[in-house]
């Protein structure tokens, strides 16, 4: 897996470290998705795998045809893939746009604040 690191570019938070990630995997990438991603502020990772613990975020992204990480700030990480090759949509990817850039996201390594944009509600499901 190629991994790329943008540093010595102030990152305010987790939304623009993602969108500075986005950017970059779209100069390498035909259509990139986000496979797994780390924020070592938080500690919150995705996916969040039940039991998972250390660096099982980092071994789902190999494991799920990650071909390129991207470390922003030496505190925000991402594991992407190629989209351009599948053969039939995926249901477990979800298309999200940030600052005008759309790329495609795994469900499970979706954000809360993105889930809530696609409808999702507390507890679980698609709200009417």
């Amino acid at each position: 897996m190629q991994t790329i690191t943008l540093a010595g570019q102030p990152v305010n938070d987790f939304s623009q470290a993602r969108s500075m990630a986005v950017v970059k995997a779209c100069e390498t990438l035909t259509d990139p998705v986000i496979v797994a991603w780390k924020d070592d502020k938080t500690g919150h990772f995705a996916p969040d795998i039940p039991g998972g613990k250390g660096e099982r975020w980092h071994d789902y992204g190999e494991s799920n045809d990650g071909v390129l990480e991207l470390q922003v700030a030496d505190d925000y990480h991402f594991i992407f893939t190629e989209a351009a090759s599948f053969d039939e949509p995926d249901l477990n990817l979800t298309s999200l746009e940030d600052n005008g850039t759309a790329f495609l996201c795994l469900n499970g390594a979706c954000t809360e604040t993105d889930r809530a944009k696609q409808g999702y509600f507390p507890g679980g499901g698609l709200g009417g």
